[in-house]
């Protein structure tokens, strides 16, 4: 079907039957991304600004290099004039090094821990329905870019996290995911493929099932196989998309899973354009860094912002954060890569032309 939709500026708003969802549109909504390069030179900036006076320290833990989302949070304590010397510490992923990495965030002796994605946050903080065991139960954490902190473990609820663990989701709901999917273009088959390493590859498979049986579509699903170790094998992602394309997915919806939407993004949208198959992905860098054609997303440089906000609360306003709720932002942004577009020849309607942002455009004119 044809997804009615109505304009305003700056907003567009994807209407589905009663439900009206609100999507950022092009303007002031739309910061632009800087490249890792920049985001990681404005973060170390705003360290080396700061250190000499720094009063707290923060750890920054990530399995990847700064990207405008900890640019938004490092620039945020710096204009709010928070005093903060950053540690970076960086996480192979790997099941087997997440002892080393409590004890060289232990070490680093931070009165916050910044954290990025799902598995690395549990890889700090473990499930709260858990017991403790090692894991850091008794220093702050803020988290940003965990699909679902509720669903995953991470805590019991975003009203009341109850424990020492905060921050803020960047995914759109997928009801609203989805509007957006059809605003584009109709389908009856989504193509997903699931990482079963990753908690948050299940939870999305769940809930796109659950709106496929109530929104009359199908879901094509195939599964990484897992290596001897049980980590995913990266070599089967290019076959697993194959089939679903041969399947005969109208498009490939790639989530918020680290290992596709990032570690190996650009096997992901390689594979789908090898088979014709368009991609809408749920994070921001898979579409301005490599080749997802379109997605809908909170914008990273928010998302930092709004994370560094909470920080701020825990360290100059002494509020734990067991009592800061955890969000998800409400407006979202939605970015079309004309590269891939163009490529696939699936231009999008005029409307969505005119609230999107719009990349690589100039890139393909010159060619």
């Amino acid at each position: 079907m044809h997804l009615p939709m109505s304009f305003t500026t700056p907003t567009v708003w994807l209407r589905a039957g009663a439900a009206a969802l609100m999507v950022l549109a092009a303007g002031a909504g739309h910061a632009q991304q800087a490249p890792a390069s920049a985001a990681g030179s404005a973060a170390g900036a705003a360290a080396a600004a700061s250190a000499a006076t720094a009063r707290y320290t923060v750890a920054m833990v990530l399995v990847r290099d700064d990207q405008n989302i900890e640019a938004g949070f490092t620039s945020y304590l710096q204009r709010q004039d928070v005093p903060v010397r950053y540690v970076n510490i960086r996480f192979s992923g790997k099941a087997d090094d997440i002892q080393d990495l409590r004890s060289r965030v232990r070490a680093a002796n931070p009165d916050l821990i910044y954290v990025w994605g799902t598995p690395t946050s549990l890889a700090l903080a473990g499930r709260h329905d858990q017991p403790a065991g090692t894991s850091i139960r008794d220093i702050p954490i803020v988290f940003t870019e965990v699909t679902d902190p509720v669903g995953a473990g991470l805590i019991p609820t975003l009203e009341q996290p109850n424990r020492n663990v905060t921050g803020v989701s960047h995914v759109a709901p997928l009801p609203v995911q989805l509007n957006a999917i059809r605003a584009y273009r109709p389908f009856s088959k989504l193509g997903f493929l699931h990482n079963p390493a990753e908690p948050n590859s299940a939870l999305i498979r769940d809930r796109l099932k659950e709106l496929a049986r109530a929104q009359s579509f199908e879901v094509v699903e195939a599964s990484l196989p897992l290596l001897a170790g049980g980590a995913p094998d990266p070599a089967q992602i290019a076959p697993q998309i194959q089939s679903i394309a041969q399947q005969g997915a109208d498009l490939l919806y790639v989530g918020p899973i680290t290992f596709l939407a990032y570690t190996h993004r650009d096997a992901v949208t390689s594979a789908a354009l090898d088979n014709k198959l368009p991609t809408f992905c749920a994070t921001e860098s898979i579409v301005r860094q490599s080749g997802c054609m379109f997605g809908l997303f909170s914008n990273g440089s928010n998302i930092g912002r709004y994370a560094a906000s909470m920080a701020r609360q825990i360290l100059v306003e002494k509020k734990r954060p067991q009592d800061i709720p955890a969000s998800t932002l409400q407006r979202f942004s939605l970015l079309i890569n004309m590269r891939t577009v163009q490529a696939l020849g699936l231009y999008p309607p005029m409307l969505l032309l005119n609230v999107a942002e719009v990349i690589n455009v100039e890139n393909q004119a010159a060619k």
